[in-house]
């Protein structure tokens, strides 16, 4: 075989590629988009196939390349989206389960891949949920009645965009199952190996403890769902969640097992040499090892783009290719958006390429003579160093200790765990008391581990997220931490601090004196107001709590405070005690612990001191007027929402929790004070509250509804809408323009909508 290697330079053109796609995807709207793709795609072609080039050429094509990717991506989306004329109606569906299902209380969740449906909807994955679902399996096939809607998530400051995740996930929506029947039960095909890892689940989950079975199939099936919520934490203080998440780490060390592996067997004169170039077997063993354990965890987004990354370093020996490091990351940075252009707004994508590139300027082509401690520890301190500012950017509190934690966790988890948990999973289905012998070893080990970095979270200095810092300024500070890891005789590091300095030295923006800013944000059917003066916060309401692990306080709450840069919150008031205004008190309060608690009637299941609000109770923070108008006096809890007035110079919000009609009217009857230039409705716009009564008498600019995207109550009603459209008031809904923020105090209010001055072009 002729060993030469073609050597190739084409890093400029990727680099243009990757930020030609980048700059498109998050740039254009769906519109303009749909306009450019087959102009684009032809002029592409036609310079293509042109015979003359030239020497602009290099830049041209790939920008085009780009352009092009992105725009056709999202023309795809665009014509395969679910109608929103089937939003709400019983539909007919067939198909499979393309996941395995997610036992969750009382409830099952599972990806369904539908092939037919009546009426017609395109052939897609849908994400359903199923209450008291019957024994569900991957690969069964179900005629299923469901009820559909487009995927939703929050628009709010710092919030996860689960839009853009269901994208790239291929979910064209989302929805619930009204009843079903089993079709058949033959399962074939690649499904064969969903029912391997439905087996190997089981099998996890009979033989390992119930502290540890959650990590296990998280490091073998990708399924993260078992971790409790204490682990997560701990993880997370101990900058160890990246073990727990199957990514270019576990995949990479794979590659390496098999690498290695061959490698040794070559040398014991296992593989025909003289047939088989030993480079050529390594790569390949390893790039088969590496999608083994890929399919075994389900092949999700983060898995494809971590292969994607270790086949890209091990085609060299096979396609006879030499390319410089720098080219190989380009390479795997450009096909991971070719696949899928939306890759950039996963914060994974970004900790991994980032994570490669440290690694990759601060070890490759490094000659210099070093302790063997220093090249142990300095793969750690390269990537910990590279990572810190986006980690604290995205609300992730860091500790130095980390890399020293981790310099003994990867070995662990990646070169112990893994192999075994991996090797036992292999013998359990012919010796299955030895697979057990060795699952009882991993279970002790395993939660050794965990005792230990319990212990160590205890004595971690966590650095606390940074979230208020711009996105100039995390730029600014990556570069400065890049400059860190230089080489000493590029005589760069002194410019380090320089670029630091804003991060260090950047503060929230102030609320001048007299003045209110107030952020109604998008919890979905529920309600949370944040209300910030120049030196106290308030919270109203702390939406509502989804699940045993999530809440709108973790989703959406407490990402908002860390983007405003708040660091403590003076008082919470809860209007009343249903879960959508008080579900996320809890979560509120564990990381805000001590903060006074209004509410006008009793929090379920809060245990600690609260006290009631009443009428006429009133306080002044920094020329900011608050006054409770009514509160507690009534037996029915909406009834009994706390009626708070916030008052800054000539501007006034109305906030009147979930009151009815006849609360409205005794307010009116004894003269409160409700004249108010923004009025957030009344029990999400529900037809019984908002009457045209007490719009006149509040007289508002503009009303605010908050409100679930396709909620079942229908808010908020027709004819409330209809009568404050009425009134000449200015209407806003959370669930279509997101998060609504304005000052009060300040003269004009213009209300500013979350999905419009961040707009992105899958965002419905």
């Amino acid at each position: 075989m002729d060993n030469t290697h073609t050597t190739i330079k084409p890093a400029k053109g990727l680099f243009v590629f990757v930020l030609s796609s980048g700059f498109v995807s998050l740039t254009f709207g769906l519109s303009v988009l749909l306009s450019i793709s087959l102009p684009l795609l032809i002029l592409f072609l036609w310079i293509l196939s042109s015979a003359n080039g030239s020497r602009g050429r290099w830049w041209l094509l790939p920008l085009l390349a780009g352009t092009l990717v992105s725009s056709l991506y999202a023309t795809h989306y665009a014509f395969t989206r679910l109608d929103s004329t089937v939003q709400g109606r019983d539909i007919c569906i067939e198909g499979k389960i393309t996941s395995l299902p997610v036992i969750d209380g009382m409830g099952a969740r599972f990806d369904f891949e539908v092939s037919y449906s009546e009426p017609s909807l395109y052939p897609g994955k849908v994400r359903l949920s199923w209450y008291e679902a019957p024994d569900l399996k991957a690969g069964d096939t179900w005629r299923l009645t469901v009820r559909l809607r487009q995927p939703h998530g929050f628009s709010s400051p710092g919030a996860f965009d689960y839009e853009a995740w269901s994208l790239r996930q291929g979910i064209l929506a989302t929805g619930y199952v009204k009843s079903g029947s089993l079709l058949n039960d033959n399962v074939a095909g690649i499904y064969r190996f969903h029912q391997v890892r439905e087996h190997l689940r089981q099998w996890l989950h009979s033989t390992a403890s119930h502290e540890n079975r959650g990590l296990f199939s998280a490091l073998l099936l990708g399924d993260k769902t078992a971790i409790n919520h204490q682990q997560w934490k701990v993880f997370n203080e101990t900058g160890t969640t990246h073990l727990m998440v199957i990514s270019g780490l576990h995949i990479g060390l794979m590659a390496w097992l098999g690498f290695s592996l061959t490698a040794i067997f070559g040398k014991l004169g296992g593989i025909p040499l003289r047939s088989v170039p030993l480079p050529v077997v390594k790569a390949l063993t390893g790039m088969m090892f590496a999608l083994f354990y890929a399919l075994l965890a389900g092949f999700s987004v983060p898995v494809q783009r971590a292969l994607v990354m270790t086949f890209a370093a091990l085609l060299a020996p096979l396609l006879g290719i030499r390319a410089s490091p720098l080219t190989l990351w380009l390479l795997a940075l450009a096909v991971v958006l070719a696949i899928d252009p939306l890759a950039l707004t996963n914060n994974g994508f970004w900790y991994s390429f980032i994570a490669v590139a440290a690694l990759l300027f601060g070890m490759v082509g490094r000659r210099e003579r070093v302790r063997w401690s220093v090249k142990v520890f300095k793969p750690q301190w390269l990537v910990f160093t590279l990572l810190t500012p986006l980690l604290l950017f995205n609300g992730q509190p860091i500790s130095p200790l980390s890399p020293l934690v981790n310099l003994l966790a990867i070995p662990l988890i990646g070169i112990a765990v893994i192999p075994l948990l991996l090797f036992s999973s292999l013998v359990q289905f012919v010796l299955p008391e030895a697979a057990g012998f060795i699952m009882a070893g991993l279970d002790y080990l395993v939660t050794g581990f965990q005792l230990g970095l319990k212990w160590v979270s205890g004595l971690m200095i966590l650095i606390p997220p940074q979230q208020a810092m711009s996105s100039l300024t995390l730029i600014l500070a990556v570069a400065g931490m890049l400059l860190l890891i230089t080489p000493v005789t590029l005589r760069l590091r002194w410019l380090a601090p320089v670029m630091l300095m804003p991060s260090f030295f950047s503060k929230p923006l102030v609320v001048p004196m007299g003045q209110a800013e107030v952020t109604v944000l998008d919890v979905g059917q529920g309600l949370s107001v944040l209300i910030r003066t120049l030196k106290h916060t308030i919270v109203y309401d702390t939406g509502d709590r989804f699940s045993e692990r999530m809440s709108a306080a973790e989703s959406v709450i407490l990402p908002a405070l860390s983007k405003s840069g708040v660091t403590k919150i003076d008082r919470i008031m809860i209007s009343h005690g249903d879960r959508d205004h008080s579900g996320g008190l809890p979560s509120l309060l564990s990381r805000y612990p001590n903060v006074p608690v209004l509410s006008g009637t009793r929090l379920p299941d809060f245990k600690k001191d609260w006290v009631k609000c009443q009428p006429g109770d009133h306080w002044d923070w920094d020329g900011v007027h608050f006054q409770v108008l009514a509160g507690g006096d009534y037996k029915r809890s909406n009834d009994a929402s706390c009626v708070l007035k916030v008052t800054a110079g000539q501007d006034s919000l109305l906030l009147p929790g979930d009151i009815s009609g006849r609360v409205e009217k005794r307010l009116i009857e004894e003269g409160a004070e409700l004249k108010s230039s923004v009025l957030v409705a009344a029990h999400h716009g529900s037809r019984f509250s908002s009457d045209s009564g007490f719009l006149s008498a509040v007289q508002p600019g503009a009303v605010i509804f908050s409100s679930g995207f396709a909620n079942r109550f229908g808010h908020p009603a027709a004819e409330t809408m209809a009568r404050a459209q009425n009134s000449g008031a200015k209407i806003f809904n959370t669930a279509s323009d997101g998060s609504l923020s304005f000052t009060l105090g300040g003269g004009d209010i213009t209300v500013s909508a979350y999905r419009k001055t961040h707009s992105r072009y899958w965002w419905r």
